[in-house]
């Protein structure tokens, strides 16, 4: 029997859609902003008392771009951090969201929220704090689906706090969010 060197094109396509995978999975990590080098953000000190953004989700996949305004109110007990987001879409859909971090060590953080998978993975990564987590979001038709979210906050000076996310489906890219929140 005569061993071909050449492949078929079905495993060429296998390989060419797990590579495609493998750089869709190292694309879900938000990196830290350039500029943004300094001491570590002080996840419960800045979101303690209220904040006030502006941001914007994009999806390259459905093709939203939709902005809001978020207010949030945060109260820390000296181990919990509970951290009420009021936002108002641009179309004026309004939407709560209430979350509770409880330290579960030196530089980590564990996250509950009610349209939240389990729960949120929240560390400390250099001057960036990074959240991890599976949400179920609600589109326009009323249909909810499961995203994975890889948000990346971090400090951009005394009163400003950037928030970059990552949203994907199977591993692959279907959005992103970007928010200021600045302390009043």
């Amino acid at each position: 029997m005569r061993s071909s060197t050449r492949s078929s094109p079905v495993a060429r396509l296998a390989l060419a859609v797990a590579a495609l995978l493998v750089l869709a999975g190292c694309a879900t990590v938000p990196p830290v902003p350039a500029g943004t080098e300094g001491p570590p953000l002080q996840f419960e000190r800045f979101f303690t008392g209220r904040t006030s953004g502006e941001g914007r989700f994009v999806s390259s996949i459905g093709g939203a771009d939709r902005a809001f305004t978020v207010t949030t109110r945060g109260r820390f007990d000296g181990k919990t951090l509970t951290l009420v987001e009021d936002f108002v879409f641009a179309d004026g859909e309004k939407d709560r969201k209430t979350w509770v971090f409880e330290r579960a060590g030196e530089g980590r953080w564990i996250g509950r929220r009610e349209d939240v998978d389990g729960t949120a993975d929240v560390r400390v990564d250099g001057n960036a704090i990074r959240l991890s987590y599976d949400a179920d979001v609600k589109g326009k038709d009323g249909n909810v689906t499961r995203v994975r979210f890889e948000d990346v906050l971090v400090q951009e000076g005394p009163r400003r706090v950037r928030n970059i996310a990552v949203v994907s489906k199977f591993g692959v890219p279907v959005g992103r969010v970007d928010v200021f929140f600045d302390r009043r």
